[in-house]
């Protein structure tokens, strides 16, 4: 008997059967929950050096090509294939050397800093209580009115210092330990790092190959219009996430030295130390500055002069204002396209489930998901042919009835006026229109003689 595959109740039973399956995996995963999470934390444990390398691969290829292309063009362009060889190894060895240096020089610069604050910290903390107390007295004296309704207030501090040394004396060995134990993290993650950078040097040295067989396997498994459309769509995503993180991180490193700048002309101690604080939290856009901020105040707080962090405080308000009006336009334009809502949410979202990392990565992540699925819902809007611009939904839509067919020549997006564009788009648009323009008038010419 022949089957018939296309039949409504063939395809409810496939539906049922793909139901039952998935529920089932996902009571399995629910009461299973503590093995399940211990097998994912190995595996990410083991996979911490690929996804290391694989990323940094990613980061670094654009650089690795603006040098090839820029300082060995010729090379590159040549038909010979050790020629591009040779083009392509000392691109990469250039790139590679950059890296290293950058990361050499936050190690010198922070590394040894944090280990003096510390024991500064911990060898002035007698100075520091002494200080208060001096500050408390002299309070009270000035206003003995105030002294007399808190109830000798230092009496209280000396109570309050007592109590916190009783409470905290016996957890100075676990403090030790819980420091031996980040060393030793710090350690791993520089390990994975070395392996990660190690793997994306093989990676960006035959990157045309894995990008070719990746493609061979898209083609393998899916149809030629699909598997176009669906390359097409990588390159988009591919490029809002690159630019996005590669804008960021040069906005950070520009406002990382304005901040080392500005700390070096106050005389402010910690001027290195300070600058790299605030660029690796720069990297989180809208909220990572003002977190910055804080050990940076507490840090100075804990200076000869704890005035310098009530100066840093406002030096850091300003600069942040210039850079969101000012530098981060210049630099990222609009990049992410995303609102300011959608960016909050993103930070919440991947902070809380992968820490710091997450906080840097959720905004490209969500550009490029808000991307995808905008483009999916004008699709699906321009098949109904209805309007695809949200201005259009905004208040009564009554107009649109089952009948209702939006003209497709009406159906473009309002013009953007080169005083809402960052400076660049302005340019780069009339370099394309200036292009056109010569290649209509070069056409006119060649038909004219021909």
């Amino acid at each position: 008997m022949k089957i018939n595959w296309n039949s409504k109740y063939f395809t409810i039973a496939v539906y049922a059967t793909l139901s039952v399956v998935v529920s089932a995996v996902a009571i399995m995963l629910i009461f299973n929950f503590e093995k399940v999470s211990e097998k994912l934390t190995f595996f990410t444990t083991v996979a911490t050096p690929l996804i290391i390398g694989v990323f940094c691969a990613y980061l670094l290829n654009p650089l690795m090509m603006k040098i090839e292309n820029g300082l060995f063009g010729k090379w590159a362009g040549s038909e010979s294939s050790k020629v591009r060889g040779r083009a392509r190894a000392f691109a990469l060895t250039i790139t590679m050397l950059l890296v290293l240096a950058a990361l050499l020089l936050m190690i010198v610069l922070v590394i040894p800093q944090l280990v003096t604050n510390i024991v500064a910290i911990f060898n002035n903390m007698d100075s520091y209580i002494a200080t208060v107390r001096s500050f408390i007295i002299k309070i009270a004296g000035d206003y003995p009115q105030l002294a007399e309704f808190l109830g000798n207030p230092l009496d209280d501090f000396s109570k309050f210092i007592k109590g916190i040394w009783d409470q905290y004396s016996g957890e100075l060995l676990g403090f030790a330990g819980n420091v031996a134990n980040g060393v030793w993290a710090v350690i791993d993650t520089l390990k994975n790092v070395f392996i990660g950078l190690t793997l994306s040097v093989y990676l960006l040295a035959k990157k045309e190959m894995f990008v070719g067989q990746t493609k061979k396997l898209v083609f393998a498994f899916v149809k030629a219009d699909k598997a176009q459309r669906f390359l097409g769509v990588c390159r988009e995503a591919s490029k809002k996430f690159l630019g996005s993180i590669v804008g960021k991180i040069v906005e950070a490193f520009v406002v990382a030295m304005f901040v080392f700048i500005g700390c070096t002309i106050m005389q402010m101690p910690y001027a290195p130390l300070i600058a790299v604080i605030m660029f690796v939290f720069n990297l989180i856009p809208f909220i990572g500055p003002f977190i910055g901020c804080i050990p940076c105040c507490l840090l100075l707080l804990l200076s000869a002069n704890p005035l310098n962090a009530l100066w840093f405080a406002i030096f850091e308000v300003i600069l942040q204002t210039v850079d969101g009006n000012i530098i981060a336009p210049w630099i990222l334009g609009d990049s992410t396209g995303l609102p300011a809502v959608w960016i909050l949410i993103s930070i919440i979202i991947g902070g809380g489930l992968f820490g710091m990392l997450g906080m840097f990565l959720g905004v490209p992540v969500c550009a490029v998901i808000y991307m995808l699925f905008k483009d999916f819902i004008e699709n699906k809007l321009r098949k109904r042919k209805l309007p695809r611009h949200t201005g259009q939904y905004v208040g009564d839509v009554g107009y649109i009835t089952a009948d209702y067919v939006y003209d497709e020549s009406e159906l473009s997006a309002e013009p953007q006026t080169p005083a809402k564009m960052p400076f660049r788009e302005v340019v780069r648009q009339k370099r394309i229109a200036l292009s056109q323009k010569h290649r209509e008038r070069d056409k006119d010419i060649f038909s004219k003689r021909k």
